[in-house]
């Protein structure tokens, strides 16, 4: 059965004056553990070292684990493998129970997936889908989910298994790809209080966001949402300045009405990020495809002194969708895709993988006998290239018959037929039988 897996990381990796966060890593431990949420700490071997005790009596009551934060590499290959080895090391010297296979902090190193294969880790987190320069962070281009990374490309999912990509945090879909900023609309409590879309009294658009990716679980054996925190952003002291203490006390509340409303649900496992990691490795030899159907969600405006350049919507429903080849993103009512990334071009760094050019799709016939329909669609491209096409509509009574050519196909019952295709140079017929169930 399909289900929503949720994970939550809390960054603690920073130390100073020979201290870390504890204080921040408690409040979260006391929104999480209470409800059966092991909470993956994101340490250096500084904060491991500090924190050691803590970490020891949250891992065994728990399930909490940890994650090793990486500082940027320089030097050769040879001195980054070394530097990442040394790293991981003496953070398991600190934590002997943890195994520390993610990583996180270095994921733009051109070498990182060969680093991090050859000193035994298994994902790196906090890639930033959509995100352009922000924190000094260009990921537009990757999936917005987990991604089994290409060694000789970061961004691009690749076709076996290899260093598992993982998301900074889970954004909203739709509003991230219309509006086009990606820190806006996600599942991070300050970005939402600063921005004045959730409050104290109001997180009406965060439950409708969390909602949105259950309901994605229609359509997919596996749905992971991602949240992460900054444990120094929950405390406010002589080494912490981020927020004042009645902005940590809104965070605080935001987390704990978020979780609770993902726990009223059915088909919700909650799960450690190395634990998550490992499960979608078990079960995906391949970078899964992912399909996303989304519902634009009203929202307050942005408060302009965050955001003062953004187009608040309201934006049609989209479907989106990637796999080992392509992204993809499809307009409500438009058969061919209104954005096509094509993970078998070289990266662009202005243009990412996008094709610049769509090919038009043309409907030869949609021949409906009793229990039966016959589909024919031409289309002509100037190369080959990934394609798809989204026929909005109820196709819910019918399953997918003989397709020459079709390499993935899904039928979203009362919303659209999603038939996805390779273009090869010149005309391409496609015709495809739906059989009534």
């Amino acid at each position: 059965m399909s289900e929503l897996i949720y994970t939550f990381v809390a960054y603690a990796a920073r130390t100073a004056q020979g201290k870390t966060c504890l204080d921040g890593m408690r409040l979260l431990a006391d929104i999480m553990h209470p409800r059966g949420i092991p909470v993956t700490w994101l340490v250096s071997p500084e904060s491991a070292a500090i924190a050691r005790d803590t970490l020891n009596e949250w891992h065994t009551a728990h399930g909490d684990e940890v994650a090793v934060d990486l500082p940027p590499l320089t030097g050769t290959y040879a001195e980054k493998l070394a530097r990442i080895t040394e790293l991981r090391g003496k953070v398991r010297q600190a934590l002997p129970w943890t195994e520390a296979t993610i990583a996180g902090g270095v994921h733009c190193d051109p070498d990182i997936v060969t680093l991090l294969e050859a000193a035994g880790f298994e994902g790196i987190w906090g890639f930033c889908w959509e995100q352009i320069e922000v924190d000094d962070i260009t990921d537009r281009g990757c999936p917005w989910g987990f991604y089994y990374m290409d060694p000789k490309d970061r961004l691009r999912p690749a076709a076996q298994r290899s260093v598992v990509a993982i998301p900074w945090l889970s954004h909203d879909l739709v509003k991230t790809v219309h509006c086009g900023w990606a820190p806006l609309y996600n599942n991070d409590p300050n970005d939402m209080a600063r921005a004045g879309i959730c409050s104290w009294e109001d997180a009406a658009y965060w439950d409708a966001f969390l909602d949105s990716y259950h309901e994605n679980t229609r359509y997919n054996d596996t749905v992971f949402l991602l949240q992460h925190q900054e444990a120094h952003e929950m405390e406010a002291n002589e080494r912490n300045h981020c927020y004042t203490p009645e902005d940590i006390r809104e965070a605080a509340i935001l987390l704990e009405r978020h979780v609770d409303h993902l726990l009223r649900k059915p088909r919700v496992r909650v799960m450690s990020l190395p634990g998550a990691v490992r499960h979608y490795r078990a079960i995906n030899p391949a970078t899964a495809s992912s399909y996303m159907l989304w519902k634009d969600t009203p929202a307050p405006r942005p408060n302009p002194d965050y955001a003062w350049d953004i187009c608040p919507g309201p934006w049609p429903k989209t479907f989106l969708y990637y796999d080992c080849g392509a992204q993809m993103v499809f307009i409500d009512g438009q058969v061919r895709p209104a954005r096509i990334l094509n993970y078998g071009k070289p990266f662009d760094a202005i243009d990412d993988y996008r094709e610049s050019h769509i090919p038009r799709p043309r409907l030869v016939r949609n021949t409906q006998f009793v229990w039966r329909r016959e589909i024919e669609i031409t289309v002509t491209s100037a190369k080959a290239m990934p394609y798809g096409l989204a026929l909005w509509g109820d196709y819910g009574l019918y399953q997918i018959g003989a397709a020459p050519g079709l390499l993935a196909g899904k039928i979203l019952p009362r919303e659209l037929l999603f038939l996805r295709y390779d273009l090869q140079p010149g005309e391409n017929r496609f015709v495809v039988a739906l059989e009534g169930k």
